[in-house]
């Protein structure tokens, strides 16, 4: 039981970590910009929204990682497959998310698109490895 909690909030921690850092350093001016550039920032936020649906998104992506990706490749032990995995479930979510928007709103900019499908290219890889890694080395196989 300790185990699978610490399991899930790894991910949690980490996942949340990586996307607030690159948020931070980056993705907030870059989208911010691209989206003033195009002239379609009126449909944006500028701040927190909805604190709750952020939550329960990055619940949803623990759990998702957690089990699509984590525990797999804990049981093949193989942080190649975290790597892997979690590339793809991370592209997969962040693509569900950004394509929808770029053939739905218009003047919707590609570059918005390819840098929110980046956002799932780094975040759930990253969570996923590092937590396998942990558990891994924790249980004696790395």
């Amino acid at each position: 039981m300790k185990t699978t909690i610490l399991k899930y909030l790894s991910v949690f921690v980490v996942y949340f970590m990586v996307d607030v850092t690159y948020q931070v350093a980056f993705g907030i001016n870059f989208s911010q910009g691209v989206q003033e550039a195009a002239g379609i920032q009126h449909l944006f936020v500028s701040s927190i929204q909805n604190p709750i649906l952020i939550f329960i998104w990055f619940a949803i992506m623990t759990a998702a990682i957690v089990k699509l990706v984590v525990e797999p490749a804990v049981a093949a032990k193989s942080l190649k497959q975290a790597a892997i995995n979690g590339l793809l479930l991370g592209v997969t979510a962040y693509a569900t998310l950004a394509l929808p928007n770029s053939w739905s709103l218009i003047n919707y900019p590609l570059k918005l698109v390819i840098e929110v499908v980046m956002e799932g290219v780094l975040f759930a890889p990253i969570a996923s490895v590092v937590t396998t890694w942990w558990l891994l080395k924790r249980k004696g196989h790395a």
